[in-house]
């Protein structure tokens, strides 16, 4: 049976803080807000954009402006952003050992699949599964749902990556289950589900417990 990893891209395969956190102060700064400590901007990493923004103190009628501004900045803030180390090895075995592998963001998708080409990173994909830009898809689990329909993917075949509490609880709600990296943005204490099958602190370790994951074998027409 095909078994099919998601991955969450923030935090996840790569470390974007720079780039958001300035697109972060530049959106605040358009509609008139005061410097906010980095810490604060931190944790805005990885939910989705407009939830983030009303949480920043943001006020609703000024919200669109605010995303425009971010957006403005972060057509170069995008590229200010790392691979994490380790994760292209981890990709390359896991296509090698058979895994389809897909990104699973909150992350508007047309920004997500140019930071994978800038980084090289498309090749291991067969789909990215992202936000739209009219926040009409933007949650996790629709993000993780949108993913497995696309793929073809039973939820008992796939397991989801991230590095957030949002990442485990899409997974969950969509029967999907899960494996937290300790190298991004979220607190292991977030990460709390029935469906979490480990908690990871290297992408070697992760590669480990994905080797050892097991997916059940499903009947298949004609099979017994």
């Amino acid at each position: 049976m095909t078994r099919y990893c998601l991955f969450d891209l923030d935090g996840t395969l790569t470390d974007p803080e720079t780039g958001i956190v300035a697109s972060l102060r530049h959106a605040l700064s358009a509609v008139g807000i005061a410097e906010v400590e980095h810490e604060r901007l931190r944790t805005m990493i990885g939910p989705p954009l407009p939830e983030g923004l009303l949480l920043l103190g943001v006020p609703p009628e000024r919200l669109d402006e605010a995303i425009h501004a971010y957006r403005e900045r972060y057509t170069d803030g995008m590229y200010e952003n790392e691979v994490i180390e380790g994760i292209p090895a981890v990709l390359e075995a896991l296509v090698a050992d058979g895994w389809t592998l897909a990104v699973a963001t909150s992350k508007p998708a047309v920004y997500a699949e140019k930071i994978l080409v800038h980084f090289g990173l498309d090749g291991f994909f067969a789909y990215v599964a992202g936000a739209t830009l009219d926040g009409s898809r933007r949650h996790k689990a629709d993000v993780v749902r949108h993913a497995l329909d696309v793929l073809g993917a039973p939820p008992e075949a796939a397991v989801m990556i991230g590095d957030r509490r949002e990442d485990v609880a899409g997974a969950a709600t969509c029967r999907v289950r899960s494996i937290a990296v300790t190298w991004g943005f979220g607190e292991v204490a977030d990460f709390a589900d029935p469906g979490l099958v480990a908690v990871v602190d290297t992408p070697e370790r992760l590669l480990d417990v994905l080797s050892q994951t097991a997916i059940p074998e499903m009947d298949t027409p004609g099979g017994s």
